[in-house]
């Protein structure tokens, strides 16, 4: 359901993690001692949506956003061991071909964790959003993966919930 309206936000959010932890397993530092990197985003930003509305099929004429993001990674240098975490939350508006804007709040929060045992990662994402003409889109989605020390992905699920209104 998410993927018809927001498959951009999960995307985004996906490559904002994987611009950050190679740079920071790159990071100087010497072995056995933590290093921990954290970069904040501010301002507008396109949230990619180019599937339509998941309410009503409507296309999508137009998007934006605007928000914050803050990501931290935590590694040891030349070592297998690092952790990292996001945060985004922000305003949206969104308009379909039927002529409705719909605005509201979106927050997104995502980790991951690895060893040379396994490793996991989780993905939560909240948008609320409400039409010119009444209408509101909710949609909650928990997404999650683990995988052990043989690359084995043990759990794995992705919970999308969606209320249209």
């Amino acid at each position: 359901m998410k993927k018809l309206l927001f498959g951009g936000a999960l995307a985004a959010a996906t490559a904002l993690g994987g611009l950050v932890a190679p740079a920071a397993w790159a990071a100087p530092g010497g072995t056995g001692h933590t290093v921990t990197e954290t970069q904040t985003f501010h301002g507008t930003f396109d949230p990619g949506f180019d599937t339509p509305n998941p309410c009503t099929g409507a296309a999508v004429v137009s998007a934006s956003a605007v928000g914050n993001g803050v990501m931290h990674v935590t590694f040891f240098p030349g070592g297998d061991e690092g952790w990292g975490t996001f945060t985004e939350t922000g305003k949206v508006a969104v308009l379909d071909s039927a002529g409705v804007t719909l605005t509201g709040h979106f927050t997104s929060w995502g980790n991951f964790n690895t060893n040379n045992k396994n490793s996991n990662s989780t993905f939560t994402l909240t948008v609320k959003l409400t039409g010119s003409d009444g209408s509101t889109v909710s949609l909650h989605e928990v997404q999650h993966f683990t995988v052990n020390a043989n690359g084995v992905v043990t759990v794995e699920f992705d919970k999308p919930s969606l209320t249209c209104g």
